[in-house]
């Protein structure tokens, strides 16, 4: 399954893996990707950043973690960072219209990831096995 999800990164042209770890955790062994934005887009503001996904554990007992970033999203303003690219009548479009570009990679990379729990788990995927933390 791991492998599926790092191939799934390296199909989208806007990302390079950059980093792959493999380790242990508390006995149970671990292997992470992380995949960072190919070039920096002209209106950032929201706009992905990197990627990192990481399964912790064996075929039959599993957690998959997945995390992304995007550009200046820890603004306490971010029409703010809008203003310093778009002038001050396109900050709110601008910011507004990127970040829906993070959380729809996040949103179709977690339903890419569903299915492919479904085609290697070896236990039965059930909804109720999902948790998400959103920051």
């Amino acid at each position: 399954m791991y492998k599926a999800i790092v191939k799934e990164l390296q199909d989208n042209k806007e990302l390079n893996v950059s980093k792959e770890l493999q380790g242990e955790i508390n006995g149970k062994p671990f292997k992470s990707v992380t995949a960072t934005r190919a070039s920096i887009p002209r209106a950032f503001i929201g706009a992905l950043r990197e990627v990192t996904v990481t399964v912790i554990g064996a075929p039959e007992d599993f957690v998959i973690e997945l995390h992304t970033g995007s550009w200046l999203s820890n603004m306490l303003m971010p029409g703010a960072g809008g203003l310093l690219i778009a002038g001050p009548l396109g900050g709110a479009a601008v910011a507004g219209t990127t970040a829906l570009i993070a959380i729809d990679y996040q949103r179709k990379l977690k339903n890419k990831i569903k299915d492919l729990v479904k085609k290697y788990s070896k236990k039965e995927y059930t909804a109720d096995k999902i948790e998400t933390f959103m920051e």
